[in-house]
């Protein structure tokens, strides 16, 4: 009798007679690889020894809990095992140690468990009770058992990763495959190297990303300003392969980084399968989903600068083993020093898989987040912070707003499906879906210009408010064929998003509220009279059609793919009572090529394009066309055999062009005799960035994890009416390098510590694009140290306890620059500590 699978984890209540029959795992996933076709299985109750012509291999697995046991031998081997979780619940592994055969090495590590492992294809085997053990029998003689894990080398594109090491991604091609098998750089952020890190927000969790500069505004709470290869833009981050919310409106949308299973960065253009975009790449977060595993996890976080945080996740089955569910929350109260406030968040995250059927599933998601307070207002003057002040350099921590007046709320739902239906054998309809709410109101003081005694800034004050609502809907069909030795995975779909902004601004501005940096004082503010600047409707809509094919003929990978899109954004100005439409139309597409070779190593090219909308209009009243982007990417992608790890390195030739840029043929002093002559733009700019990133990542059996990464960036203004041409792009460092190590002890006094530690280093950079600024290089280094009582019997088998540290130095040092106005630091030493519990 065989047993059902579900993309990695399978589950299916049974009884097995005898033996379990070969068709468990012989195709238990796809792939686009000849030579990956399912394996046949050695003869039904073969024994170990039987198993032919296995390569001795060398193992050093510790004595562990068994499922983590069984986990390194898969890192290590490759192979895929099928056992009840159940069974192998409570038990630990024997060591293992030497040259031997993987079949060898798995009875070794089974020795004294009441487990024995039966073979069933040259690198697969299901586990089950030993015979000759106590077992739980039917009256008919059959063994009785739980839930059937698979596991093994067919990881998800969408489910979780164990360890640092990502082997499949579906954000370059919406297709779940090999990242070796894409030709373009994208770095997989782990949900188990998130929880090193501890990021409260989505730029945190990039800090140790090669390319990519997420700290220029770390005091802001409530967005994410996050630059890729040297260009930004908020239209770059996605959630589950649909953009989170649009520019133009501050009601943006964040998502908790506990909630993630992953964070994947696609570098270079992206367009031809997403439509407009930034042309550094984009963002894609990937969601917690129902496993169909029953687990209970919570944590406590208690920090300096009064941290409280709490989160629960917890996860299982219905009584019908169709539905799956799971959900997680999060409330955290985190103080900031002084007197900046103290950012709150509560948030839920409910999901449910509903799977009728093998060829039929659904997977509901619904997210709700109050923000009932944030920051954004740490900004401080160039003069004092990169540039000489005659009172010296400014503090950190300084408040530029003030408690008695400022403030911040957020309410935001997101409901999405993703649908997933097999019409035939090799054909899929595919739908995803998701709309979203955000609803956002601020008071703030905006800092202005600094006052001739160089410590003393002008004050705005501002209300401001926002609302966003919108839905967006993915659906595609997929299509798997062969043509003799060519292998064809086709995806042709269409897709359409629409957002509607309303935003309204008012301000005020008066000498009372200017503020000395050098000594603040707060409250006892006179508001003046706020008038209203801005009142609009933002409306932004989408749709296009894409086609891709990926393509296999022996070690030979292909890729391409082509996309129209249709762009209308229309604005409904309240204030003039007039309205604007403007429509852009592109077309873009990707091509790429890859080669395996046999020892693991695959290199690549690729040629990419994008486009992104650009509002406004010149002299002529003409509007802007979209700015177009381009990359040609060579590189190569290394996956060692028998070591879980992935390399990469990549080099990349960028392109922007219609920037705009000054139009200096009808300003007033070049042609006076026009009557409407002023300051206007054309599209004549163009930004090239190139340069090469390396990144490696490894985790060694359950006790080492590893990221390095380093990025040098050649960023260059190629075009410019504003003086520029030549100068460097504001915030783009020309190097970065970023390394994270952590060691957990398996054996001996220090059984189940663990201790890790990182370091970031950011080349400098320039705060304007003049080149008058330059922001210096700084080095900032991290920490943990965690016990896990699991591996120590104990009431407390269930208790982890985690001390965490960012910038351990306490360095004074400018994370980026948005104006001369606005300077942020980077964020201070933090100090957090974890109480986790998982079942």
């Amino acid at each position: 009798m065989g047993v059902a699978t579900y993309g990695q984890t399978g589950h299916h209540r049974y009884l097995i007679h005898a033996l379990l029959t070969p068709s468990l795992l012989s195709c238990a996933f796809v792939t686009l690889e000849p030579q990956l076709a399912c394996a046949q299985a050695t003869a039904q109750g073969a024994p170990l020894s039987t198993v032919n012509l296995e390569k001795s291999e060398k193992f050093s697995l510790p004595a562990q809990p068994l499922p983590e046991a069984i986990n390194a031998f898969l890192s290590q081997t490759g192979w895929q095992i099928s056992y009840s979780s159940s069974l192998a619940q409570g038990k630990m592994s024997s060591p293992v140690s030497g040259v031997m055969p993987p079949s060898q090495a798995l009875r070794t590590l089974l020795s004294g468990t009441g487990l024995r492992a039966r073979i069933i294809s040259t690198n697969a085997a299901a586990l089950m009770a030993d015979p000759t053990n106590t077992a739980a029998y039917t009256p008919d003689g059959a063994i009785a058992l739980g839930p059937v894990s698979v596991k093994g080398s067919s990881e998800s594109a969408w489910g979780p990763v164990q360890g640092f090491v990502a082997k499949r991604s579906a954000t370059a091609t919406k297709t779940d495959t090999s990242l070796i098998e894409t030709p373009q750089t994208i770095n997989v952020i782990t949900a188990e190297e998130m929880e090193r890190l501890k990021p409260k927000r989505l730029a945190d969790a990039l800090r140790y990303t090669p390319g990519v500069v997420s700290g220029v505004q770390p005091s802001t709470t409530y967005f994410d300003r996050i630059r890729i290869r040297g260009f930004y833009s908020i239209n770059n981050i996605y959630q589950d392969g649909l953009q989170l919310t649009p520019s133009g409106t501050l009601a943006v949308a964040q998502v908790d980084p506990y909630f993630l299973e992953r964070v994947e960065v696609l570098k270079g253009p992206a367009s031809v399968l997403y439509g407009q975009n930034g042309s550094g790449g984009l963002i894609n977060m990937v969601t917690k989903r129902p496993t169909g595993e029953t687990f209970q996890s919570g944590r406590i976080n208690i920090g300096a600068y009064n941290l409280y945080e709490g989160n629960v996740d917890v996860g299982g089955t219905l009584r019908d083993r169709h539905f799956a569910y799971r959900i997680e929350a999060i409330a955290r109260k985190a103080g900031l020093k002084g007197d900046y406030g103290t950012p709150e968040r509560f948030a839920l995250a409910p999901s449910l898989k509903w799977t009728p059927t093998q060829k039929t599933s659904l997977t509901v998601m619904v997210n709700l987040q109050i923000d009932p307070q944030g920051n954004s207002s740490g900004y401080l003057p160039s003069v004092g912070t990169i540039l000489p002040n005659v009172n010296g350099r400014f503090r950190r921590y300084i408040y530029t707003c003030d408690r008695s007046y400022c403030d911040y709320n957020r309410k935001q739902a997101s409901f999405g499906y993703d649908f997933h239906q097999k019409i035939i054998e090799n054909l899929e309809f595919r739908q995803n879906t998701r709309l979203m709410y955000v609803d956002t109101n601020t008071h703030t003081l905006s800092p202005g210009s600094l006052l001739a005694d160089q410590k003393t800034i002008s004050r705005t004050a501002m209300y401001q408010t926002a609302t966003t609502e919108g839905i967006e809907v993915d659906s595609n069909l997929a299509y798997r064929y062969a043509l003799g030795p060519i292998h064809n995975s086709i995806v042709a779909g269409f897709d359409y998003r629409i957002f509607s902004s309303d935003n309204m601004t008012s301000q005020g501005t008066s000498a009372a509220l200017n503020l000395d940096l050098n000594h603040p004082t707060y409250g006892n503010l006179t508001i003046p009279t706020l008038i209203k600047r801005s009142d609009n409707t933002l409306i932004q809509e989408q749709y296009g059609v894409y086609a891709q094919d990926q393509i296999a003929f022996r070690k030979w990978r292909l890729l391409a793919g082509l996309r129209q899109d249709w762009a209308r954004t229309k604005t409904d100005n309240y204030l003039t009572n007039s309205d604007s439409t403007q429509k852009d139309h592109a077309f873009t597409g990707r091509v790429g090529l890859v080669y395996l070779f046999d020892f693991g190593l695959s290199p690549y090219v690729s040629y990419s394009t994008s486009f992104e909308p650009t509002s406004g209009t010149d002299y002529f009243n003409q509007a802007f066309k979209p700015s177009m982007g381009k990359q040609i990417e060579v590189g190569a992608k290394y996956q060692p055999k028998g070591l879980n790890s992935l390399f990469t390195a990549s080099l990349f030739n960028l392109e922007r062009t219609n920037v705009t840029t000054a139009d200096n043929s009808h300003t007033c002093s070049a042609a006076p005799q026009l009557s409407d002559c002023g300051n206007f733009s054309v599209q004549t700019g163009k930004v090239r960035v190139r340069g090469v990133e390396l990144e490696g990542k490894i985790s060694l059996t359950n006790e080492l994890n590893a990221t390095i990464g380093y990025t040098y960036m050649d960023a260059r203004v190629t075009r410019s009416n504003d003086g520029y041409q030549g100068n460097i792009p504001t915030d783009t460092p020309n190097n970065m390098v970023t390394s994270w190590l952590d060691y957990r002890f398996s054996s001996g006094a220090m059984k189940g510590l663990s201790i890790g530690g990182g370091a970031r280093y950011m080349g400098r950079m320039f705060a304007d694009g003049a080149n008058a600024m330059r922001i210096p290089d700084y080095v900032l280094v991290d920490g943990m140290i965690s016990y896990d009582f699991a591996t120590v019997p104990s009431p407390w088998k269930h208790l982890k306890l985690t001390l965490s540290a960012t910038n351990l130095a306490d360095r004074k040092a400018i994370g980026g620059c948005l104006s001369s106005s606005y300077c942020d630091y980077v964020g201070r030493r933090t100090i957090s500590g974890s109480i986790g519990m998982k079942f």
